[in-house]
């Protein structure tokens, strides 16, 4: 597979993944479910981390075809967006 059949694969689990999440909270809010919200966050979360995993398939997709400059970079983006991520969460 390509590496924008890998990406393309992922993300598109992702969002389906997290859209049922998100549907099956608000179906658990509609019956009363006590930890709906929660499962609506959990949701709303693998939406939001997709894309990062998408880079890191990028990464290793790169890293198994050879393409090492290619890879650096993805590398590189998977760093700097853990590292504003955790800035993120550690400042809210």
């Amino acid at each position: 597979m390509t590496l924008e059949d890998n990406v393309s694969f992922v993300l598109r689990c992702g969002a389906i993944i997290g859209i049922i999440i998100v549907a099956i909270g608000l179906f658990a809010d509609l019956i009363g479910i006590e930890y709906s919200r929660d499962i609506m966050t959990a949701g709303i979360a693998t939406i939001v981390f997709t894309p990062f995993a998408g880079m890191i398939v990028s990464f290793v997709t790169l890293s198994m075809s050879r393409e090492k400059k290619y890879a650096v970079s993805a590398l590189a983006l998977i760093i700097i967006s853990a590292a504003g991520m955790l800035v993120a969460f550690w400042l809210a």
